[in-house]
């Protein structure tokens, strides 16, 4: 039987689910014939190298782990790395990540799929960008203009290295949640590729088969009907804010607003080294590893309330009754001035 080959390159949680989606969305067989598919995940979220033996399971026939940008810069230099990209990344990363090499027939034979083309992905734009690529969309970050016509420029003929945010002319198509939201210059590139729609076709044994990969099916329960969900975001490990301190702090802030009544069910974010049990009593902490929205493929999740600053996860739950997005309360405190344009931008799925 022959089966169609696809590459996927992704930093996130999020990335992996998507991916998942995408697969069963466009194989022939979505039980017995799902493809010949392979992933690279850049290094940047904390163990999600544990999940790979369950991704091996059905979905990929295998999962390799390639370096962020931080090492690429480190160790080329800022110079190289910001006008000699091209021609320096190439050898780096397939010495670095002999995988490449040995991958690259088989990259180059099949459907390659980025999830965005932020600068760790550059090496698979530059050596494989002619055949054409295809994006996966990378949330609320998607949906907006990162850079003026000026820096667009810049990039594409001065530093020559990746726009990014699907911009760039390699990228063929987009997949995105809501196609008509997207820039303006990419939607007539754009496909959609709904979370709601997409798990609503699925059985009950897929949506099963797709939890247990991040989470044994007995994991946890959420008790009772009167619960708030908050949905936290790496503010501080991302570099946002000034410090942990000031993360605590506007939590804090976030938790009272929650009616006293409610039992609060906090979940970090993947990228999170939080411990927020040490900081607040009387709520429940989820684990990071995991993407919220595969609380949508099981029974017994719901949530009368959703608290997050900006994050796209509370706008993909059905099962949360009432949503509440914060981020512009905190637009003083945030120093990244993409995030802040981010929060005034974007658009909320109510």
């Amino acid at each position: 039987m022959n089966s169609v080959r696809r590459t996927y390159v992704g930093s996130t949680i999020y990335h992996i689910y998507l991916a998942f989606l995408h697969i069963l969305k466009n194989s022939p067989d979505k039980k017995t014939n799902r493809g010949d598919n392979l992933l690279f995940l850049v290094e940047s979220t904390p163990m999600i190298e544990s999940l790979i033996p369950n991704l091996k399971k059905s979905f990929f026939r295998d999962v390799h782990i390639i370096s962020e940008r931080k090492d690429h810069v480190a160790d080329l230099g800022k110079f190289n790395y910001a006008f000699r990209r091209r021609k320096k990344l190439i050898p780096y990363l397939e010495a670095k990540h002999p995988i490449l090499k040995k991958e690259k027939e088989f990259i180059q034979s099949s459907d390659l799929f980025l999830c965005d083309t932020d600068s760790s992905k550059s090496y698979f734009i530059y050596e494989f960008g002619q055949k054409g690529i295809s994006m996966i969309e990378d949330g609320a970050r998607t949906y907006r203009q990162r850079h003026s016509p000026i820096e667009q420029y810049i990039k594409s003929f001065i530093t020559k290295t990746p726009i990014g945010g699907g911009f760039d002319r390699e990228v063929k198509t987009l997949y995105a949640q809501f196609p008509d939201r997207l820039p303006s210059a990419l939607q007539k590139k754009a496909v959609e590729l709904n979370i709601k729609k997409e798990v609503a076709g699925l059985d009950a044994e897929t949506k099963q088969e797709i939890f247990e990969v991040f989470l044994p099916a007995d994991s946890f329960k959420v008790e009772g009907d009167n619960t708030a969900l908050i949905l936290t975001q790496p503010l501080s490990e991302d570099k946002m804010i000034r410090d942990e301190a000031e993360k605590i702090a506007i939590y804090k802030d976030v938790l009272s607003r929650v009616p006293p009544e409610m039992n609060i069910i906090l979940k970090m974010h993947p990228r999170e080294t939080t411990r927020y049990e040490k900081h607040f009593d009387n709520i429940t902490v989820l684990p990071g590893l995991f993407p919220i929205e595969i609380l949508e493929l099981r029974s017994g999740f719901h949530f009368e309330q959703g608290y997050t600053l900006w994050s796209t996860g509370l706008s993909n739950l059905e099962n949360v009754k009432e949503r509440f997005f914060l981020g512009k309360d905190y637009l003083d405190k945030i120093s990244v001035k993409a995030v802040r344009d981010l929060i005034e931008n974007m658009v909320i799925e109510n």
